[in-house]
């Protein structure tokens, strides 16, 4: 009788162990395979658009269920309004019209269907942009689509400057200022000594 390696993984199949993987990097997901999909469909599927709203802000996914739930609007439907509308603004106000998206998610659903267009809406990001003094942005945090399509300009602006994707301009504002943070709790630390 053969001896049977047992490797832990129970039944698991090592093809769908390699998909999941994918998901590990969701960023990497949302960007290459969900963009792709919604350039050919003009929609999303369920998954994919919670998938967005998840890594986005995972708190958020009840809410916006319950939202699509009260219009009666599927995430089919809504996707496919949202492609379907003309102007930027209008593909904003389509999302900020299901009670649960505010500006933040319709900025990652956007970002993530429209790359060349749209960046995420991210504190850190804005914090980033306000204190380097650019130029183009609302006093304060963005509320609105015209607030939020401003900074998309402001960012569309410097990412051209300094010859970067809008997502890598957003990845690289994100990652000054939370070396910035880092830094700042070090130094806070070692003077407590």
């Amino acid at each position: 009788m053969k001896s049977h390696r047992h490797t832990g993984l129970g039944e698991l199949d090592p093809v769908e162990l390699r998909r999941l993987v994918g998901l590990y990097h969701l960023e990497e997901y949302l960007f290459e395979k969900v963009s792709r999909r919604f350039v050919r469909d003009h929609t999303l599927t369920p998954y994919d658009f919670f998938a967005i709203v998840t890594w986005k802000s995972n708190r958020s996914k009840t809410k916006i269920k319950d939202g699509l739930l009260v219009t009666g609007k599927s995430v089919d439907e809504l996707m496919r309004e949202v492609s379907q509308e003309g102007t930027l603004d209008a593909k904003v106000q389509r999302l900020l019209s299901i009670p649960g998206i505010g500006i933040p998610i319709a900025s990652a659903i956007l970002a993530v269907c429209y790359p060349e267009q749209f960046t995420i809406l991210d504190r850190r990001v804005w914090e980033t942009l306000k204190e380097a003094s650019v130029e183009g942005l609302t006093p304060g945090f963005p509320q609105d689509a015209a607030g939020y399509l401003q900074y998309c300009q402001a960012c569309s602006h410097n990412a051209d400057k300094a010859r970067l994707s809008l997502r890598d301009l957003d990845r690289a504002l994100w990652a000054k200022n939370w070396e910035k943070d880092l830094r700042s709790m070090i130094n806070e630390s070692m003077n407590l000594r």
